[in-house]
């Protein structure tokens, strides 16, 4: 028993008693000091050295029999298994490697906690998010569908029927989306849908138009695809469109609601003329419908969707910022055209999606929780822009607010030649996290104006006046 005296389990840690036990065993064999062929004690003999549940010490000695440390006999004790040299050797090779190797640089070595910091766009406040609903909600699905829930479901590859009938009921309600229920497709987060649906409608070399300034996650999902990508100015009136006469691309997106991320709408003339032109052209429009629910000065504009005539707007979406972003949940409102080729496309990729979660979420919109979460989100974000405006105001900075009716972010315009990363790199250095305009742009960029994006929503009053103090005291100019 003398090697065992080294065996220590700590009641006090947070890791179970079996798991501490499991992984001292596994090093006394790692390190040669217990033998092939040792004996080990009896489970009742260690147990009480120990003085802890037998149950506790089988266990264990199950579990390391099953990964190959040790080895039984009928009716015999436990041995240490022939293999341990080897588990010795595998292991000091480990360490060398551990010591040796480094990730490379592009690869995140971030874990843990990842709370937003003043003032990174597009996050929500997940403290506003009704959690204890929600945890009820979960465990009345878990309990009424009798654990049907935890089996494997090929059927729903394009989401649980509930919740995309759930969904289809608030997206024509609420935004006037044209859509039965088995034209909703629920994807893990709105990049998912974009990914694949440009593996669906995209062959190299197919031309898509995208917004520049504009999300990058999308410019990724085409590149994915070995498109030719084509980047259409923003003006006052939103994207600029092409010459459909002149100019056929098979794919144009567009964030029409509040173009990410200036903010600044899609004209109306601009929306017909997007949807006239594309059924003739033959191009495929996706409506990426980010953040429209907040909107504080006036209720949401229709979608660009609900002006289709032609079947060619995909509608996406995400529930990541409207309730938290671990849900990862998004969804895409497809054509009748699209529906089965995507659904097989998906099918591919996951076989379906967190069945748990979307049925929380289906009774989470059917019980009108979700309504009632949004009213209160736009009610407090309202108050946060209001008092993030009246700082930048009161502070008599040099950024031109444009675009402030709604939404998660505000766009600062700065003057003309100001470099606006040299800008936004102070103000990291300073603690706050503040992209630059021009970090969402691609290609050319001298035409460009230059800005900060300012998200809101995801702090209090007091931590945006805060915030701002430190943009005054860093200043903006002096780059």
């Amino acid at each position: 028993m003398g090697r065992f005296k080294l065996l220590f389990l700590d009641r006090n840690s947070s890791v179970p008693l079996q798991t501490q036990l499991t992984n001292q065993l596994k090093e006394l064999i790692q390190r040669g000091q217990l033998t092939a062929g040792e004996t080990l004690p009896s489970s009742r003999d260690l147990a009480t050295d120990l003085r802890i549940s037998r149950n506790t010490v089988v266990y264990t000695y199950d579990r390391l029999i099953s990964e190959g440390y040790l080895h039984s006999r009928m009716r015999s004790r436990v041995y240490v298994a022939e293999t341990a040299p080897e588990l010795h050797r595998a292991a000091r090779g480990a360490t060398r490697k551990r010591q040796s190797v480094r990730p490379p640089a592009s690869v995140s070595r971030a874990g843990g906690s990842n709370a937003p910091i003043p003032f990174r766009p597009c996050q929500p406040d997940v403290q506003l998010f009704p959690l204890e609903m929600w945890n009820r909600l979960r465990n009345r699905a878990l309990r009424t569908t009798d654990r049907s829930l935890l089996h494997y479901n090929s059927a729903a590859t394009l989401g649980i029927r509930e919740l995309r009938e759930n969904l289809a009921i608030y997206l024509r309600e609420s935004r006037g989306v044209k859509c039965e229920w088995w034209q909703v497709a629920i994807t893990t987060g709105s990049q998912q849908a974009l990914y694949l649906l440009a593996q669906l409608l995209l062959k190299p070399e197919d031309r898509v138009y995208t917004e520049n300034p504009g999300y990058q996650g999308a410019v990724r999902a085409w590149r994915a695809a070995g498109a030719q990508i084509n980047y259409m100015a923003v003006d006052g009136e939103g994207a600029v469109l092409p010459h459909f006469a002149v100019d056929t691309p098979k794919l144009i997106y567009v964030t029409p609601s509040r173009q990410f991320p200036t903010g600044v709408s899609l004209s109306l003339a601009r929306r017909l003329a997007l949807v006239n032109g594309a059924p003739d052209s033959c191009c495929w429009i996706i409506e990426d419908d980010y953040d429209s629910e907040f909107r504080y000065d006036a209720a949401p504009l229709p979608s660009l969707q609900s002006l289709d005539a032609g079947g060619r707007v995909i509608y996406t979406g995400t529930f990541s910022k409207l309730l938290f972003p671990a849900l990862r949940l998004g969804y895409a409102v497809l054509p009748v055209a699209l529906v089965e080729c995507f659904q097989t496309l998906k099918s591919i990729v996951d076989d379906h999606g967190p069945i748990i979660d979307q049925a929380t979420l289906a009774a989470f919109l059917d019980t009108g929780a979700f309504y009632a979460h949004i009213r209160r989100c736009r009610r407090v974000y309202a108050e946060r822009q209001q008092a993030f405006l009246y700082g930048i105001q009161k502070g008599s900075l040099p950024l031109e607010l444009r675009y402030r009716d709604g939404g998660m972010n505000l766009t600062g315009f700065l003057p003309r030649g100001l470099n606006d990363r040299a800008v936004s790199e102070r103000l990291r250095m300073a603690g706050l996290d503040v992209p630059a305009l021009t970090s969402y742009v691609a290609g050319e960029q001298e035409h460009l104006e230059g800005g900060l994006v300012f998200g809101f929503t995801a702090f209090t009053e007091e931590r945006i006046r805060q915030g701002v103090e430190t943009v005054i005291r860093v200043g903006l100019l002096d780059s």
